[in-house]
């Protein structure tokens, strides 16, 4: 240190020289010499006398000290100004590509910073003067294109909406260019390839519409003979459907009969929804024919059938534990028939895993002699679980060993039932089994004596539920939310169904005939015979008793049979020949004309009985004795 500070003063003491040399310097060029005190000043003030003599060289050590200076942070504030814009109304060029919504604007003008048009404006004429449009007016005249301009549409239209079944519409081309328009009708009132409509003003048209089908109306764009265009309209015109205003159209309406009838509250947020539409002449009415709709939004995917299977949702109350739904069906027919009905259900809100009601299970197998095998289960209904737990549990608690695929919440199907001695004595009814053997189904034998389950006896055999007792759901158990009040019955089946009651809901395909007529269920069996009247089923012949019965139209079963006598022959004479001169009989020939079984009759010949007469002998001669002359 001791060697530092002479340098150091030695340092400060040529500074101080070298500041008396700048004054010197600054008082020889006229600047007063009374102006020492800015020599402490920031160097801020030096910024303002830039360009003075000698003051760069003084600026040089200052400059790193310039970031300091507050006046360079302030400046960034400077964009701010951007903002008058919105002060002047001019300048809201942004709304300007809305223009182009109109045929005659031209869509590239609004990137022209020159032209601004308002509506009302003209482009292309004044100072602004360039390439927009001439003709303002709004119009098809500025696009040079050919269109085909209509207001047909795929739709559907009901009878009342026109008058003598005639739909009126406008069909025409706007800027041809040497373009014609062809409309062409199709439906069954016309040929088969249609027929040109013709228009007396060359834009209005009429077309003659066809009750209950799909009408065509194809409109043809052409340049001479060739389409350069072709466009096809499908209405359907169909009669008025049944609304709330209007609960029935027509004269014979269709019924509809759901499982909400009587029901006006519920706590099942999944509700199966069960739909049946009848015809009145007794037929069912199928899914096309049906539309159910829950709170104004129609519920699609119907199963099942003829009894259709609705799956409903009803969400959580947003306020409160109730909301309530409107639930409504419409069903048709083909003749302009139709029937609206509407429910109003209030959804109370149970929580998942709660306690929604009661079921009861029914475990029956009366196709193979067994009856209803226990007395019914009683189930606790709980929120958001599909049946096929209700069908294990009940198994469980009758002590049957069960086999099954899928899973409980999806595709279970119960395979097979097991328990010790179970199928020791199997009494398939007889009259079930005639119709098994009549129907050609395979036959398989049964399995053990243990278990029941599919192809047990035939290849149409296996385990199947009703909800109800009448009709079976057309999806599996895991699909199925049972509701307060319902029976499940699960049911051993020979035949596809047709011995229970379920063909349909297996698509009816199966075997040769299209019913058992008749239903083995609960230990006893259901005659379902549709009799016609007494008929001759066995003609009589001329030899052969014949057969008089009452006959099932649906598979021919016969009661009732009465015998017939046997016709007889009736022999008429289809042959003869007479006598010979020579004493050979004749005879006639006899034929029945029924069974064709002919016979001879004999006929004497002409000196039949008589006899050459001879001459009498003596009566020595009768004695032997020889007589000569």
């Amino acid at each position: 240190m001791k060697k530092i500070r002479p340098y150091l003063w030695r340092g400060g003491a040529l500074v101080l020289a070298a500041a008396l040399v700048v004054l010197l310097v600054l008082s020889g060029m006229g600047l007063s010499t009374q102006e020492p005190e800015p020599l402490p000043q920031p160097p801020a003030q030096t910024i303002r006398t830039e360009g003075q003599g000698g003051a760069s060289q003084q600026e040089k050590p200052d400059a790193p000290e310039q970031p300091e200076d507050p006046e360079d942070e302030d400046t960034p504030e400077e964009p701010e100004t951007p903002e008058q814009p919105d002060e002047e109304p001019p300048q809201e060029e942004p709304d300007a590509p809305e223009q182009p919504e109109n045929p005659t604007d031209d869509p590239e003008q609004p990137e022209q910073p020159g032209d601004n048009p308002q509506p009302g404006d003209h482009p292309g004429k004044g100072d602004n003067d360039g390439p927009g449009p001439v003709d303002p007016e709004p119009g098809p005249s500025d696009d040079t294109s050919t269109r085909i301009i209509t207001d047909l549409s795929n739709c559907e239209i009901t009878y009342n909406q026109l008058t003598d079944d005639t739909l009126p519409f406008y069909a025409y081309l706007i800027n041809p260019n040497g373009e014609t328009l062809k409309v062409k009708l199709q439906n069954s009132d016309t040929p088969m390839n249609g027929r040109y409509l013709t228009s007396a003003d060359g834009k209005n048209y009429t077309a003659r519409m066809v009750r209950n089908e799909t009408n065509h109306i194809t409109l043809y764009r052409k340049k001479g003979n060739t389409t350069v265009e072709e466009v096809r309209f499908s209405i359907r015109y169909v009669a008025q459907k049944a609304d709330e205003d209007h609960p029935t159209i027509g004269e014979h309406p269709p019924t509809i009969v759901t499982n909400l009838d009587g029901v006006t509250e519920t706590s099942n947020r999944n509700f199966t929804l069960t739909v049946k539409a009848t015809a009145y002449t007794g037929s069912p009415l199928y899914a096309s024919q049906i539309e159910v709709q829950m709170d104004g939004k129609r519920i699609t995917g119907p199963t099942g059938g003829p009894v259709y299977e609705y799956q409903l949702y009803f969400p959580d109350p947003i306020v409160g534990d109730t909301v309530e739904h409107t639930i409504t069906i419409r069903a048709w027919d083909g003749e302009g028939n139709s029937a609206f009905v509407s429910y109003r259900i209030l959804y109370r809100f149970v929580d998942t895993g709660d306690v929604i009601g009661t079921a009861y299970i029914v475990i029956d197998a009366t196709t193979v002699g067994l009856d209803v095998m226990e007395e019914p289960y009683t189930y606790k209904i709980r929120q958001n679980t599909p049946a096929s737990y209700a069908v294990i549990e009940a198994l469980e608690e009758w002590g049957y060993e069960y086999e099954y695929s899928g899973s409980m919440d999806v595709g279970f199907y119960l395979r097979r039932i097991s328990r010790g001695g179970m199928m020791d004595y199997p009494a398939i009814p007889e009259n079930l089994w005639s119709k098994i053997l009549q129907d050609g189904l395979t036959l398989t034998g049964q399995t053990d004596n243990n278990s029941l389950g599919e192809f047990d006896y035939t290849q149409g055999s296996g385990w199947m539920y009703s909800v109800g007792g009448n009709t079976y759901a057309g999806k599996g158990l895991s699909g199925y939310y049972l509701t307060d009040g319902d029976t499940l019955y699960l049911r051993f089946t020979l035949a596809y169904g047709k011995d229970i009651g379920g063909y349909s809901s297996t698509g009816g395909s199966y075997g040769l005939l299209p019913s058992y007529c008749g239903k083995w269920l609960n230990g006893t069996y259901i005659e379902e015979h549709v009799w016609g009247e007494p008929t001759q089923t066995v003609a009589p012949d001329c030899t052969h008793p014949g057969e008089i019965s009452t006959v099932c139209t649906v598979c021919g079963d016969r009661k009732d049979q009465q015998e017939v006598p046997p016709l007889g022959h009736d022999f008429v004479e289809t042959g003869r020949t007479e006598p010979g001169e020579d004493g050979t009989p004749g005879y006639i020939e006899y034929t029945c004309s029924r069974c064709g079984e002919q016979k001879q009759e004999p006929i004497p010949a002409a000196n039949a009985g008589w006899l050459p007469r001879r001459r009498r002998l003596p009566d020595y001669a009768m004695t032997g004795a020889r007589y000569e002359r």
